[in-house]
This record gives structure tokens, C-alpha cells and sequence, in this order.
């Protein structure tokens, strides 16, 4: 992965045509950091089992970043493919925008398609920001459009905008990365209620 790995441990299998890497585990490259306990890596599939206390950290020229946590990791090189699993705690991902805001992400388990730019979020799905908290069972993120589409479980989005508090479901919602924006579809039930504190305005 034209990274710079390190460990407290190296084992070469010649036999099995593997290595293994043991005891702090990094590998660091300019757009990666990925720490874990364990490493096994895999000549002949150019696959990663990467194990314990999964730390991920991806930096982009834009000045955002994202960072995953999680138990284990399967990593596919040729297919550019990384597969992230639960142990004990969730699956977690924090998106960093240039200016500092926040976005964070759980799940079971998560599935990044790096070529397709797709990550697909399965199993106690939740999104939050700021001031929304978005839940259901599955997620799915395109990078080419930067939205979220939440399926799977009745979709529930609940906060606060300013000059009014929501909690509102649907069989399914959209929502915009950047702008915070939502779209439910198909049976939306909810309230909409105004903040004491604020007069609420409508949309024009």
C-alpha cells in the first residue's frame, strides 16, 4: 500500500506465503494512518486481516479527514475493498469538514468500495450531527453525490433546526452531507414543533 510498517513483532510464513505483524501496529503513508494490535497480511489474495483496536485515519487535500474505529478489518487490495466489523462497541466514523464540523457514524459493520465511492452501513445504523440524530438498520453513502440514503427499520431523524424541534420517519430518507439538508419518502409521519426560545419562520 506503499506505507511505512511498523510492529513490536514480524513473522515471515514462506510456507503459507504470509506475514505477521504483532504489538503496535502502524502503517503510515501521506494520505493514510491505520493502527491495530494485530496484521495479517496475505501475498497471494493482497488481502489485510487487521485485528484489534482498529484505528483508521484518512486525510484529504481539502483539509477534511475521516476516522473509523472498530474491532477487526479485512483490507482487499486489488479490488480496493476494506470491510470493518463490531466487537464489544460499534463500528465508528467521524467526518471532519475543512471548517471543522462534525459528522458521526455507527454501525455493526461497515463496507467501503473505494473505486465505486459507496459505504454501505448495516446493522444499529445512527448519524449524527450538531443538532439531528438520524436512525435505522442500514445506511449507504455515495461519495459522488455526498449524500446518505437510510433505509431498513422505519427511518427516524430527530433535532433541532433553528426556530423549531422535528422528529419525523419514512421507509426512507436522503440526507446532504454539506448543506445538513433531508428528504423523507413514502409514508412520513411525525411532528414538527416550534421552539419557544425562537420564532419559528417558514421556508420561502
Amino acid at each position: 500500500m506503499g506505507s511505512v510498517v511498523k510492529s513490536d513483532r514480524w513473522t515471515m510464513d514462506r510456507a503459507n506465503d504470509r506475514e505477521l505483524f504483532e504489538g503496535n501496529v502502524s502503517f503510515r503513508n501521506p494520505k493514510y494512518t491505520l493502527k491495530a494490535d494485530h496484521a495479517l497480511y496475505e501475498h497471494k489474495a493482497r488481502a489485510w486481516d487487521i485485528k484489534g483496536g482498529v484505528y483508521i485515519l484518512r486525510d484529504f487535500d481539502d483539509k477534511s479527514q475521516v476516522e473509523a474505529k472498530c474491532d477487526s478489518a479485512r483490507y482487499l487490495e486489488g479490488t480496493e475493498e476494506a470491510y470493518m466489523y463490531r466487537g464489544v462497541l460499534p463500528v465508528r466514523l467521524k467526518y471532519t469538514d475543512p471548517a471543522g464540523k462534525a459528522l458521526h457514524g455507527r454501525s455493526d459493520q461497515a463496507k467501503a468500495e473505494n473505486r465505486a465511492g459507496l459505504m454501505h452501513f448495516d446493522g444499529a445504523f445512527s448519524l449524527s450531527t450538531e443538532n439531528l440524530d438520524i436512525y435505522s438498520q442500514k445506511g449507504l453513502y455515495d461519495r459522488n453525490t455526498q449524500t446518505f440514503l437510510i433505509t431498513e427499520s422505519t427511518p427516524l431523524a430527530a433535532g433541532k433546526r433553528e426556530g423549531y424541534d422535528f422528529a419525523i420517519n419514512s421507509e426512507s430518507l436522503k440526507f446532504f452531507r454539506d448543506s445538513r439538508d433531508i428528504k423523507f419518502y413514502n409514508n412520513v409521519t411525525g411532528w414538527v414543533k416550534d421552539n419557544p426560545e425562537k420564532p419559528f419562520t417558514a421556508a420561502k
